[in-house]
């Protein structure tokens, strides 16, 4: 049966127009939409800013000659040719328009066997090619908030960033993100933005946090120790939605009994966090200010380093007192 609909979200200030059309094309849609803060807006926006067209084919797809690229990221290619960009994973394709805020998404039908994680890396790729022109930049990054100051904590897969946010969360923090957000810049500062409201977990962690056990989500794929988290079913009432980062935090497991807190330079931090903001090295519009928007975040912020040692590990609850009082002294001998 063939299905057609639309309908039409926010996201903070962005309206974002969403049509489909095709067989079980409403279903994929709806996994696009549900892990994101979109707020589905009642009747029919006067203006938007982001239009986005889903369908399906059981064709092979065809990409321009004429394109440059491709460069690879999780397991996707992406070309641009004339102001479009070409995203695909070999057999689907999301054709965008960046500044023209469109993007065209053909499914293929063997596409709603890809795991979920794969899906929603496809459609975040395209939608940070999309927020670029309208000031929101991507980041890899797990965002809290505690009394009020908003703290980054930043690294690689596997760095430890959401095992400590989820051990500061159980301890009364507030949260953003675990994983994905988007920067902008504006007069008073760069702000974070949630995008993802799910945290990513390991599910060894069920051992210091019972609590979560009954609402992980099945794993994305056979093999994976990760789950998705709805954190609002176990800790409810700690979202929010955006803040301005004050603190940024490079975390790193290391195999020292004893954890350090380590403050950096600006120039190793810029660095540190250029790595985080992917996009930065595969889309080519708007580097300059994605690039200043990310120097900004420094500028505003004290820099550190973690690591995290084994007394994180076997005691995470120490996890909250440690960046407090660390982060204090640090403070305090630098208005000195």
């Amino acid at each position: 049966m063939i299905e057609a609909g639309v309908s039409f979200y926010s996201f903070y200030e962005i309206t974002v127009e969403v049509r489909w059309e095709g067989e079980g094309i409403e279903v994929e849609v709806e996994q696009f939409i549900s892990p994101l803060p979109f707020v589905k807006l009642s009747g029919i926006a006067n203006s938007v800013h982001i239009e986005l067209k889903f369908t399906t084919t059981d064709a092979s797809l065809d990409i321009p000659h004429s394109v440059s690229g491709p460069f690879c990221c999780y397991d996707l290619s992406v070309f641009e040719a004339g102001g479009c960009v070409y995203l695909t994973d070999g057999l689907s394709i999301f054709q965008l328009q960046p500044q023209a805020g469109t993007g065209f998404v053909t499914l293929h039908r063997s596409f709603k066997e890809k795991p979920l994680l794969s899906k929603y890396n496809f459609f975040l790729i395209g939608l940070i090619h999309l927020l670029a022109p309208l000031g929101f930049y991507d980041l890899h990054a797990a965002a809290l908030l505690r009394e009020g100051i908003g703290y980054l904590f930043l690294g690689k897969s596997g760095s430890g960033k959401s095992s400590t946010a989820l051990s500061l969360v159980h301890q009364g923090w507030q949260y953003i993100s675990d994983d994905t957000l988007f920067l902008r810049p504006s007069a008073v500062g760069v702000e974070v933005f949630a995008f993802r409201k799910h945290f990513y977990l390991d599910t060894t962690l069920v051992r210091h946090y019972p609590e979560i056990a009954p609402y992980l989500e099945e794993p994305i794929y056979e093999e994976s120790a990760k789950r998705f988290l709805d954190m609002e079913l176990v800790y409810p009432n700690k979202f929010w939605s955006n803040c301005f980062p004050r603190v940024l935090i490079y975390t790193q497991i290391v195999s020292q009994p004893e954890s350090k807190l380590i403050h950096i330079d600006q120039t190793s931090a810029l660095i540190k966090l250029m790595r985080q903001s992917a996009s930065l090295f595969f889309k080519r519009q708007g580097v300059n200010v994605h690039l200043e928007t990310l120097r900004r975040l420094v500028s505003q912020s004290y820099s550190y380093e973690l690591l995290a040692g084994r007394d994180f590990y076997e005691e995470p609850e120490k996890i909250s007192d440690f960046l407090l009082n660390n982060i204090k002294i640090f403070m305090k001998t630098k208005q000195e």
